[in-house]
């Protein structure tokens, strides 16, 4: 099995939580250019390995920051003024994913394969319950709300769906690899579920989509479309209209899948491990060979193209009012024009940046982004709406 996201290890003690203030004002997504307002290297134990990979994707809630680390056993919730440490959850393990934060609780899966619930009193959390899959889960759990269920998915090809009050187990749903796929190399992850119209979705190692009863945990139905050397299903499937799915293969395609016909309606050959951006009728996907392409989502036609310059795997983009903001695995954060895809801004960091495992998380005016190197970047629209666009913006030169 190859490390998609590597091993961790490590432990954190937490400090007390500070005051809240009044809640950030969101404005606009991102009304211009972007500057490093700070940055600072999160606590922990700085992992031992010669490729680190940090893809505990950060959450912004009030005035916190909610974001995982390979060298913590903990949930680590910062300070979005200064980056400065507030409070950390104690957990097995580190954290590889996005929590999923509310106003009165969150949930957080860790890499030693367990999902748990805090609740917060005041400035207080507490654990009301967690949950043992087997395996380390490197994707956020869904939540259903309105059924009160929590969909979790780990990398033995499990899926479990836990009561969200509780964390007792509704069922469980195990795949059965693909005979040809399991004496073959297959990348270490396991997409997120996603949900709709009374049907999980979740991916597999072999290039498998399974659509499973949402209250049952019955499969519906399963078909093959991850394709090449590494058909795994790393990114999650995005539902869309009429029971079809826009899904990607690591290696290739990218499809809209039509259940009904068990066939695709187009496909674009390429591939990704984060899930595709969609905006009305127009696809952003991140390619796994590091570009990425702007598509009709209706007839698959690619508008453009834009080139990282490394075969590292793109994260999901965001779309801004200063355009198209997208981070590779091995090199920066880059700012594209809408329009043509042209680049407009970038940051990089130069020796002190390894890259970005996880997209960065936009609030508002607001960018924060989690190199692999372990350092967590908050940077802000320049208060200036004139600041110069013509050519790339680049930090740390």
């Amino acid at each position: 099995m190859l490390p998609f996201a590597l091993a961790f290890a490590g432990s954190f003690g937490g400090v007390a939580p500070s005051a809240e203030r009044a809640p950030y004002d969101a404005g606009a997504p991102l009304a211009s250019l972007p500057v490093v307002r700070w940055s600072v290297r999160l606590p922990g134990m700085v992992p031992d390995v010669a490729a680190p990979t940090e893809p505990g994707a950060p959450v912004v809630a009030g005035n916190h920051i909610y974001v995982g680390y390979s060298g913590a056993n903990a949930l680590l919730i910062l300070s979005r003024d200064d980056g400065r440490l507030v409070d950390s959850l104690a957990l097995r393990a580190p954290v590889a994913s996005a929590p999923v934060v509310h106003d009165t609780w969150l949930l957080v899966a860790d890499s030693a394969g367990y999902t748990s619930r805090w609740s917060r009193k005041g400035d207080a959390w507490s654990r009301d319950w967690e949950h043992y899959s087997g395996a380390p889960i490197l994707s956020t759990p869904l939540v259903n709300e309105e059924g009160a269920t929590v969909y979790v998915t780990n990398v033995d090809e499990l899926v479990f769906a836990l009561d969200l009050a509780t964390g007792n187990l509704r069922w469980r749903y195990e795949h059965r690899l693909d005979v040809a796929r399991s004496a073959a190399l297959e990348l270490f992850g396991a997409p997120p579920a996603t949900r709709a119209n009374g049907l999980v979705y979740a991916g597999f190692s072999d290039g498998f989509l399974s659509a499973i009863d949402e209250s049952t945990g019955s499969e519906v139905w399963t078909a093959p479309v991850g394709e090449g050397a590494y058909p795994d299903l790393i990114a999650p499937a995005i539902p869309l209209d009429e029971g079809a799915v826009l899904v990607s293969g690591y290696s290739k395609p990218l499809q809209r899948f039509d259940p009904a016909l068990r066939t695709a309606s187009w496909r674009v050959d390429a591939g990704s491990a984060a899930p595709p951006r969609m905006v009305g009728s127009t696809v952003y996907h991140p390619g796994s060979d590091g570009k990425l392409r702007k598509l009709d989502a209706r007839t698959g036609n690619v508008l453009w193209t834009w080139d990282s310059g490394s075969t590292g795997p793109l994260q999901t983009p965001e779309v801004t009012a200063q355009g198209v903001l997208v981070a590779s695995t091995d090199s920066g954060v880059f700012l594209l024009d809408d329009a043509t895809g042209v680049e407009r801004w970038r940051l990089d960091a130069g020796v002190r940046l390894n890259g970005f495992a996880t997209p960065p998380a936009v609030s508002g005016n607001e960018v924060y982004a989690l190199s692999n190197g372990g350092v967590l970047y908050a940077l802000r629209g320049a208060v200036s709406p004139n600041a110069p666009a013509a050519a790339p913006w680049v930090i740390g030169r």
